[in-house]
C-alpha cells in the first residue's frame, strides 16, 4: 500500500481560502432532499443515481466508521453515500479517484468499513465498494461537461442572489 499523504482530500486552499475541488449543494429529486458534493465526481454520481431505476433512495454521508489510523490514533471515517436499488440490495459506497486507490489511508478506512458491515449488518445483502472516475464518465470530454455544468449552476446562483 502506498503511503502518500498527499493524496485527495477536500481541504481549504489556506492562499485563496477555497475548496481545492468542486463543491456544492446538489437537490436530489428521488429523495426529496439537497445534499453537499464535495467533488466534481460526488456530483456527476449523484446525477447519474437520479436517473438509475434502479435505485430507490440513497443518503450522502449516511454514518460514521471508527478505525485506527497510520499512527495508531483513533478516527471516525464517513463514507461517501449508501444506495438502496430495487431488489433490496445495498451499497455502501466510497467515491475515489482510481489514483487513490491503493493509498494506506484509503484502504485503512475501507477495511474498517467492510468490517463493520459485516458485525452490524451480517444478515443483509450489502456490499462496499469503491466508484472512481471510470464509472462515472464516459471520457474526459464528458468529465470536462460536468465541470462547466457545475460551473454554470454556482453562476446562476450568484445572479439569483445577488
Amino acid at each position: 500500500m502506498s503511503r502518500n499523504t498527499h493524496v485527495y482530500f477536500n481541504k481549504i486552499n489556506k492562499e485563496t481560502n477555497m475548496y481545492k475541488y468542486k463543491t456544492g449543494k446538489f437537490i436530489s429529486h428521488k429523495n426529496n432532499s439537497t445534499f453537499t458534493y464535495r467533488s466534481g465526481y460526488e456530483y456527476a454520481y449523484f446525477e447519474k443515481l437520479e436517473k438509475d431505476t434502479s435505485v430507490i433512495n440513497y443518503v450522502v454521508e449516511p454514518f460514521q466508521i471508527p478505525y485506527i489510523d497510520d499512527r495508531g490514533k483513533k478516527r471516525s471515517y464517513t463514507p461517501d453515500i449508501i444506495v438502496l436499488r430495487d431488489k433490496g440490495h445495498i451499497e455502501v459506497i466510497e467515491i475515489k479517484p482510481k489514483l487513490m486507490l491503493n493509498n494506506s489511508i484509503v484502504q485503512k478506512k475501507a477495511s474498517a468499513a467492510r468490517s463493520f458491515l459485516k458485525r452490524n449488518f451480517e444478515n443483509s445483502i450489502i456490499e462496499y465498494k469503491f466508484i472512481t472516475e471510470e464509472d462515472i464518465f464516459e471520457n474526459y470530454q464528458h468529465y470536462l461537461e460536468v465541470l462547466k455544468a457545475i460551473w454554470a449552476t454556482k453562476q446562476s446562483k450568484k445572479l439569483l442572489t445577488g
